[in-house]
């Protein structure tokens, strides 16, 4: 999981053996902490990240990277203004065939999730995350 969602991925690792974060032990070493680089990394390894970073998608400097490694995201929606760590959890199991079906495919592949549904999306690199409001 990523940093953003550290707290849920705790919280994670206690009931499943297969979640990590980045930044902490038993991955800590092996994951780079800037996105470009991790990307790769987290690629070639064949982990799905799971993160709150929905930019990933289009930002140029992570979206090409995760093409051309390969890289399976899930990314949440916020459920809400008020969110807390137990909406994500939620999310996450309220969805979970969703993610564990994206664990079998392979990448480039990027699951979206929000309260009530899954959405399939390709990376745009370069592309704005929403169009602006006029």
């Amino acid at each position: 999981m990523d940093e953003d969602l550290a707290g849920v991925g705790r919280g994670l690792m206690h009931l499943r053996n297969d979640v990590v974060i980045g930044s902490l032990d038993p991955v800590s070493d092996l994951v780079p902490r800037k996105d470009e680089e991790r990307i790769p990394e987290v690629a070639k390894r064949g982990w799905v990240a799971i993160t709150a970073d929905r930019h990933i998608r289009t930002r140029f400097d992570e979206a090409t990277p995760a093409i051309e490694h390969g890289l399976r995201c899930v990314c949440r929606k916020p459920p809400g203004r008020d969110a807390v760590r137990w909406d994500y959890v939620r999310m996450l199991a309220s969805h979970g065939d969703a993610v564990e079906q994206l664990c079998t495919r392979i990448g480039p592949a990027w699951l979206e999730l929000s309260r009530l549904r899954t959405r399939h999306r390709d990376y745009q690199p370069g592309q704005p995350s929403r169009l602006p409001h006029i």
